[in-house]
């Protein structure tokens, strides 16, 4: 049986890299805070840790400001509900791929950036990369 190994003696957690790296990208933002806590010395699920925390960070955000905007909006006949409905596809798609590249780049061991999310959550939490 060959393949990669699933534990790692370097590592604080002992699961391979590419393991705990994959498990923090399913389920951000809540296992991304976990093994930024935990892991200390396997730089890959260090890595993957901030963009599962800044990935699920911003989606959350983007959900709440998507709530306030739909507040407003469905107020207005037949625009507001077509364009809150065309916003939430596009949303709900994009957050879909980006989540699913997250996870397949994370379990192939791949120091892999969410666009546009990890530049500007740098820009605002430089202490927070490792």
């Amino acid at each position: 049986m060959s393949g990669s190994p699933t534990s790692n003696p370097n590592s604080d957690t002992g699961l391979a890299s590419h393991i705990a790296s994959g498990i923090a990208a399913i389920f951000p933002p809540l296992a991304g805070i976990i093994f930024y806590f935990i892991e200390k010395k396997d730089s890959l699920a260090r890595h993957w840790a901030v963009q599962s925390i800044f990935f699920g960070c911003t989606w959350i955000v983007l959900w709440i400001a998507y709530s306030i905007v739909a507040a407003i909006l469905v107020h207005i006949p037949l625009l507001g509900p077509l364009l809150l409905g065309l916003v939430y596809l596009i949303l709900m798609i994009g957050g879909f791929v980006l989540w699913l590249l997250g996870v397949i780049n994370a379990f192939q061991g791949k120091k892999w950036e969410y666009p546009i999310i990890s530049e500007q959550c740098k820009k605002l939490f430089p202490k927070l990369v490792p």
